[in-house]
């Protein structure tokens, strides 16, 4: 359960990476930003993917909670290509 957290940290954070870009936009949030609008967007993923180094580090240990984190950036990212795939109505092949 402590994994929870961190993993949906970084999911939140792919997820505002995602929406800074305008590839992911439309499908993520039903229009086009502007570069002034994706700017704190695009602060704000990392900011969470930060926060989620934290709370591993907090939880587990620096050393453990680095590695822990990493294994939690990689879910948060796949939940993301995830996201992606069911907003657009793309199946995987």
């Amino acid at each position: 359960m402590m994994h929870l957290l961190p993993a949906l940290i970084a999911f939140a954070g792919f997820l505002a990476l995602a929406a800074a870009m305008k590839r992911h936009q439309r499908d993520l949030l039903g229009k086009s930003l502007t570069e002034a609008q994706m700017q704190p967007v695009r602060m704000a993923g990392w900011l969470l993917l930060g926060a989620g180094w934290t709370v591993s580090a907090a939880l587990l240990g620096l050393a453990m909670g680095t590695i822990a984190w990493l294994g939690e950036l990689s879910l948060g990212a796949a939940l993301t290509v995830a996201t992606l795939n069911w907003r657009t109505g793309r199946r995987a092949r």
